[in-house]
């Protein structure tokens, strides 16, 4: 039941793309709990904030991969009497790879993370959530989920599979008090790995780029409105549309050869 205290839930939430919404929820006085693997960053992210925007932030090291964490980060919540009403589910793994030749750590923690983890957190905090006046979930998904992409097989289908879970949970949430969007951004400089697949493919890369300051602002605000797809970027939008109109086979041949060019950086 509510506490009067109510918290956002933030996976992932200590660099990147999570810190940044961290940043954008906090700039909106909205209490925070991050979670993320074990590291200085972690502390570091939530002194920020704390000093930043005077907000309370609670942190919670985990490793979302391992079998019982979605389990273990709700009794956490539930043993120190968080009230959750906004669930952002931001952790992911991304990275390019020739299939056959991954180490199957590669796609497990992948699969672990990008869809499992996930899938769980929503599972078991929606309960609790729908007791609420008005509560959100929030999905990181990607412009890669609309496209088969080679070398990216199991990054894309991951994010197919949360656009499409997401998409699905919206329509059984109708009539409930908990929306539920997915947010697919394109290109985002997080670190030295996206950093290095944005710039091998040149111009085309630079143009879909957005910081992850924008992201997060556009991503908390379709959230709140109650957007089910949320795409930054008017230029991925238009990536989106006609992205539907080009036959598969001329598709696939266009993204085969863009995509091999991320496989150098690895």
């Amino acid at each position: 039941m509510p506490t009067g205290e109510f918290y956002t839930l933030i996976t992932g939430g200590s660099s990147g793309i999570g810190k940044a919404l961290a940043m954008e929820c906090a700039s909106r006085k909205m209490n925070l709990i991050i979670v993320a693997l074990p590291g200085l960053e972690l502390e570091q992210t939530a002194n920020e904030i704390r000093n930043t925007y005077k907000v309370k932030v609670r942190c919670l090291e985990m490793d979302l991969t391992n079998r019982e964490a979605p389990l273990l980060v709700y009794k956490w919540c539930e043993q120190l009497g968080y009230t959750v009403n906004m669930l952002i589910n931001n952790a992911g793994l991304a990275g390019t790879a020739i299939f056959d030749e991954s180490s199957l750590l590669y796609s497990d923690s992948r699969i672990q993370l990008n869809i499992r983890a996930l899938v769980l957190l929503c599972r078991v905090f929606l309960p609790d959530m729908k007791k609420l006046p008005k509560a959100y979930i929030l999905n990181t998904g990607s412009m890669s989920a609309f496209y088969n992409i080679p070398y990216k097989s199991l990054y894309s289908a991951s994010k197919a599979f949360v656009v499409s879970f997401t998409r699905s949970l919206k329509e059984e949430l109708k009539g409930s008090t908990v929306s539920i969007s997915v947010v697919c951004p394109n290109g985002v400089h997080t670190n030295k790995g996206t950093k290095a697949r944005i710039e091998s493919h040149g111009y085309k890369g630079k143009m879909v780029e957005l910081p992850p300051d924008a992201v997060a602002k556009i991503a908390i605000d379709g959230l709140l409105k109650g957007k089910t797809m949320i795409i930054p970027g008017a230029i991925n939008k238009i990536i989106h549309l006609t992205g539907k109109l080009i036959p598969f086979k001329l598709k696939q041949y266009f993204l085969l050869k863009e995509f091999r060019k991320e496989v150098n950086t690895v």
